[in-house]
């Protein structure tokens, strides 16, 4: 967390000779919603239309709209955003000492991320009305979903608007309501009807997605369940066949699509992007024969080759699976890799070595070639291509799940606790290069299985724990499980400032719990079966923010608990669910929200 700090602190004295109010990800970041033809940089400010006049006269308006342009320019001119208020109210708060302006805010760590540091220049050097390139894009292509999770809504799930079609909205005693189809398109919300066939956004989106696509390096599919629609398949696709080994590939789903053929879709593209790109009629690669592109030792930075050769004649392996290291590697090189079975070869002489070498047909078929190229001379440029074609440089999975079990279950109501636990090993099994991230959307109800949310996460952990993930042209340790635990705030009838005092003493014994499984500093990178510092501290400010709560005035608090009990008893009415059965360790909570609800309305 620290370095994180550090970083940010770097970024703002940075962002603070162009502007006080300056943010990167204003020029950098976007995030498509073209269900609904909006788009906003991040997640803080509200999003904003994107006209389809703009649109048709340049598909860049998907990123650099009319609207966002007047906010580079402010922000170049040292004048606040309205939609960036988030920021600015953490900054002008005071921190710990009493001192304002001291904190940073979330445009100071987006400013300091690696996707940033590329197009600096750019940003600066540009006027504020120069269409740009955005480095980080996230693209919802559809609304489609199959769950109707409890804190979710008709605008981002179908299955959710056929709920509220059929039984109509939640209609609370207070006089309120929740899931309002009409009241979401009021707000712009709602997919237009325009889009909801053959959507001019999505149509600008695959005119636009070629030309920005060699400067992206993360792009982040989301839905709905984005593995029901087939964009995402389509943009599976384009990054196979046009390999950019700078880019991040990312893609938030339930785990659980309606059709196991999807699934199973889903794995085999995966399946694609890991397998190296390489032309089999090439007379290098007829030499040697390899299955997968291993990069070993990226600390050492020397030149070197390791070939794994057989002999065409039998297929037996060929001179004990010799390496061969080439002579400028030997100075400076570290004790591990002078081994007897090592045979010391000039780079010159490396085609010739391997001349009328044939393909490994034992079982294992486990041949393959190490090549980490530092060096400039014609005879390595020869073997470049057997390694920079990879498709991308990591792929990363979000898995959106908030508790195990039952109660995962009646959070998300579509969900398969079992199938999803199934399909994930799928994934980590059948894959290589894919690392998932549990995102818990942490509320009211996530609270009880927390226990057993952590302890999967260490059991996946200590399954899997890490695999290499290719960094500048090497196979870098890297973890293979993450998780994170962002708070739920709305809606706020069930987010945790309403939990109780057992329940804050859940979340604690939780993190005391997992300062015992953090791993000591000297077995960081060496062991991912624990849990990191920063893993607790994310835990650690959802409790700060619940005990928030405790301040809520008294009527406040009684008009959410009631709310509570209204939304919870319809819910379990629309659904075939029962809370209290499946939530036992929330049946007094329940109780009082049941009081305060019949002393308010019962007649």
């Amino acid at each position: 967390m620290a370095n994180y700090d550090d970083d940010a602190t770097v970024a703002k004295l940075k962002l603070n000779k162009i502007s006080p109010s300056m943010c990167m990800a204003k020029w950098l970041q976007v995030s498509l919603h073209l269900p609904q033809g909006r788009t906003h940089s991040c997640y803080h400010p509200p999003t904003h239309p994107i006209p389809l006049d703009e649109l048709k006269a340049n598909p860049n308006a998907l990123h650099n709209t009319k609207f966002k342009l007047e906010e580079r320019r402010q922000m170049k001119s040292g004048e606040r955003p309205k939609g960036c208020q988030y920021c600015w109210n953490v900054e002008d708060a005071p921190n710990s000492s009493g001192e304002v302006g001291e904190q940073l805010s979330d445009r100071h760590y987006r400013s300091s991320e690696w996707w940033v540091k590329d197009a600096w220049d750019e940003v600066v050097e540009n006027a504020w009305d120069h269409d740009i390139a955005p480095r980080y894009v996230e693209v919802n292509f559809n609304q489609a979903c199959n769950f109707k999770c409890s804190y979710c809504s008709p605008h981002l799930s179908t299955a959710w608007e056929d709920d509220i079609k059929q039984h109509g909205s939640f209609n609370f005693s207070d006089g309120g309501g929740h899931n309002n189809i009409q009241e979401l398109k009021t707000i712009g919300l709602m997919p237009l009807e325009v889009a909801r066939k053959d959507n001019p956004y999505i149509t600008a989106f695959w005119e636009w997605f070629p030309n920005i696509y060699s400067n992206l390096k993360i792009f982040r599919m989301t839905g709905g369940e984005p593995l029901m629609d087939k964009n995402t398949f389509k943009v599976l696709d384009y990054i196979r066949d046009n390999p950019n080994p700078n880019l991040e590939v990312s893609l938030t789903t339930n785990m659980c699509p309606p059709d196991d053929a999807l699934f199973d879709k889903f794995i085999e593209k995966i399946q694609g992007l890991e397998k190296p790109l390489i032309d089999e009629n090439d007379p290098t690669v007829k030499a040697v024969d390899f299955k997968d592109l291993l990069f070993n030792k990226p600390e050492d930075n020397k030149r070197s080759v390791l070939f794994y050769a057989v002999d065409p004649k039998n297929g037996s392996k060929f001179d004990t699976w010799k390496q061969y290291i080439v002579e400028e590697t030997l100075h400076g090189v570290d004790a591990w890799l002078i081994q007897p079975n090592i045979e010391i070869i000039k780079s010159k002489d490396i085609p010739q070595k391997f001349e009328g070498l044939g393909p490994c047909i034992d079982d294992q078929d486990n041949s393959f070639l190490y090549l980490n190229n530092y060096a400039k001379d014609p005879e390595w440029n020869k073997w470049n291509h057997l390694f920079e074609n990879v498709t991308c440089k990591h792929i990363s999975v979000f898995i959106s799940v908030d508790g195990i079990g039952p109660q995962a279950e009646y959070i998300r109501d579509g969900l398969d606790w079992e199938k999803l636990m199934t399909n994930v090993d799928r994934l980590l099994t059948e894959t290589t290069r894919v690392s998932v991230t549990f995102i818990n959307t942490f509320n009211l109800l996530s609270i009880p299985s927390l226990g057993g949310f952590l302890d999967y996460i260490l059991t996946l952990r200590e399954k899997f724990g890490y695999d290499y993930q290719v960094e500048q042209k090497h196979k870098v340790l890297a973890q293979k499980i993450w998780f994170d635990v962002p708070y739920m705030r709305d809606p706020n009838w069930f987010n945790i400032q309403l939990a109780d005092e057992d329940m804050l003493d859940v979340i604690q014994e939780n993190i005391e719990y997992m300062k015992s499984k953090v791993l000591p500093d000297e077995e960081y990178g060496k062991s991912y079966h624990g849990f990191k510092n920063y893993e607790v501290l994310k835990l650690e400010r959802d409790l700060a923010w619940a005990k928030e709560g405790g301040e809520m005035y008294e009527e406040e608090l009684s008009n959410r608990l009631v709310r509570f009990y209204d939304y919870f008893n319809q819910y379990d009415k629309r659904r075939g669910f029962n809370f209290t059965e499946t939530f036992p360790e929330l049946v007094d909570f329940m109780r009082e929200a049941k009081e305060e609800y019949e002393e308010k309305y019962a007649p």
